[in-house]
């Protein structure tokens, strides 16, 4: 019964079944959906050159992650309507935060976007950087992204470890913010320094939340964000969003 039901399914969407997508990418999958983001002129030209920055992090390929990009550019255009600067924690070469940059013109922009990493991978307990989860992805990195960010003035490399290092800028009020750190406490503990910090109505953009891997950041980040009256929303990139209540 389940079968007949599924190839009922099937045929009312048109769909044969052994289907192929329209576009493959970043672990996603689909048919039959609007990708015109990816051809727009403006994001394709600053997803080109994070791209291009971003080659010596994926081995010299490029690492197709334009639609968690897209969704990164979206929420940070968002932010320019608000009060506050712009924030990732987590940025390596900054695949997400040079194409945001990039497409919204950011040196013009009167906010300042805080780009906090080790620059060097991930810690593990504080005390060192654990090599063995960080693989090929993860090295001394710091001159490439100082490079990637030459253009925007405004874009402010913070090299050391979270959330110590949040103390060394002037950061008041945020109006967009991404979390990437791998590692569940350092982004509980980021949080709880910079959730009062956030404008009303910004949101941050959680990179790994609904990848199959990360268990334990999903966990974390459903619990914060029930404790704020609030929820994240799961998107098939692996990442989520989380708004601030206004």
């Amino acid at each position: 019964m389940a079968f007949g039901i599924g190839r009922t399914i099937r045929r009312s969407l048109g769909i044969k079944k052994k289907w192929r997508p329209d576009y493959v990418g970043d672990n996603v999958g689909v048919r039959r959906k609007n990708l015109g983001f990816m051809s727009e002129p403006s994001f394709a030209s600053a997803w080109e050159r994070a791209a291009e920055g971003n080659r010596p992090a994926w081995d010299g390929r490029v690492k197709d992650v334009r639609w968690r990009a897209h969704t990164a550019v979206w929420a940070a255009r968002h932010g320019l309507l608000l009060p506050g600067d712009f924030v990732e924690c987590g940025v390596n070469l900054g695949a997400l935060s040079m194409t945001i940059c990039h497409a919204l013109d950011f040196a013009k922009v009167t906010k300042t976007f805080y780009l906090f990493d080790t620059y060097e991978g991930i810690p593990d307990d504080g005390r060192e950087i654990t090599q063995s989860r960080n693989g090929s992805l993860y090295f001394d990195c710091y001159a490439l992204a100082e490079k990637n960010f030459a253009p925007f003035p405004n874009a402010k490399l913070v090299k050391g470890w979270l959330p110590g290092t949040l103390d060394q800028t002037s950061l008041d009020r945020i109006a967009y913010l991404s979390v990437d750190l791998n590692h569940a406490d350092a982004e509980k503990a980021v949080m709880d320094e910079l959730w009062d910090r956030l404008s009303p109505s910004a949101i941050v953009v959680i990179d790994d939340y609904a990848f199959a891997t990360h268990e334990d950041q999903h966990e974390m980040w459903d619990e914060f964000a029930a404790s704020k009256k609030s929820s994240v929303l799961t998107l098939p990139t692996g990442q989520g969003l989380l708004v601030k209540p206004a």
